[in-house]
């Protein structure tokens, strides 16, 4: 646990944690499977998060604590792992009530992560229900949380300002480049096929699938799941302690 939280986590209110234990024991499976010391380090750095970004949504429609909560566990999920405990450069996060369109375009989207306004694009509908199913690899808010990710990692010069550790990323890219090309060729026996339109897209795919169907996923793509066990130092087949 970085210092900043370990301070930060002296603050936090039993409600608070009482609250957050709450939601996601009922809607995040792979918190629910933590063991208990795990589960308040995830507590941790899940409302560490949710202090770090704010949140905004359309007039009639409130996001309340809980939503929050849920939403920014997503982002601990992912970073379990990692020295990484906030976003350096999206500044929020708007939660919408619905799918939505942009003006100058017909496109209905679930979610988007605009790099421009630093902002994460989510609808509540969709985000509640990758969780409330959690075995069928899609989850808009992991999916779109890796997207901000990656584009941070994309614009940092320095390789110590990375989420991501340059090595095991190439490793990674490598299988990828792989699957891509299975994907594309349609020999594809395990992802989503929605992960061939480029290497980004396939990096939230593969995500989803490490979380939701890691044991097909290793079984059917051993060195591409492996490589992620690297790059994100967890592994969630070990579902009491998935740190390695």
């Amino acid at each position: 646990m970085l210092i900043s939280q370990k301070i930060y986590s002296l603050f936090i209110f039993k409600s608070t944690h009482k609250l957050c234990h709450k939601v996601l024991s009922e809607y995040n499976t792979y918190y629910s499977d933590l063991a208990l010391v795990y589960q308040k380090r995830f507590r941790i750095k899940t409302l560490y998060f949710l202090n770090t970004i704010d949140f905004d949504s359309d007039r009639n429609f409130k996001v309340d604590k809980s939503m929050k909560i849920l939403i920014s566990s997503a982002f601990a999920q992912i970073t379990f792992g990692l020295h990484k405990s906030r976003l350096d450069v999206f500044e929020l996060i708007n939660v919408t009530p619905a799918p939505y369109s942009y003006s100058h375009s017909d496109l209905i989207f679930n979610g988007d992560t605009n790099f421009a306004t630093k902002t994460i694009n989510l609808c509540w509908p969709v985000v509640k229900l990758g969780f409330e199913i959690s075995d069928d690899a899609l989850n808009l808010a992991i999916h779109e949380f890796e997207h901000a990710i990656m584009l941070e990692d994309s614009r940092k010069n320095l390789l110590i300002g990375k989420a991501l550790h340059v090595k095991a990323f190439d490793i990674w890219k490598h299988y990828a480049l792989i699957k891509l090309d299975k994907i594309r060729a349609k020999k594809n026996v395990v992802l989503r096929d929605y992960g061939g339109t480029n290497i980004m897209e396939l990096f939230s795919v593969c995500l989803e699938a490490f979380f939701e169907n890691s044991d097909i996923f290793h079984e059917k793509e051993t060195d591409l799941y492996n490589s992620m066990v690297t790059l994100l130092k967890q592994d969630p087949r070990n579902k009491q302690n998935p740190l390695l």
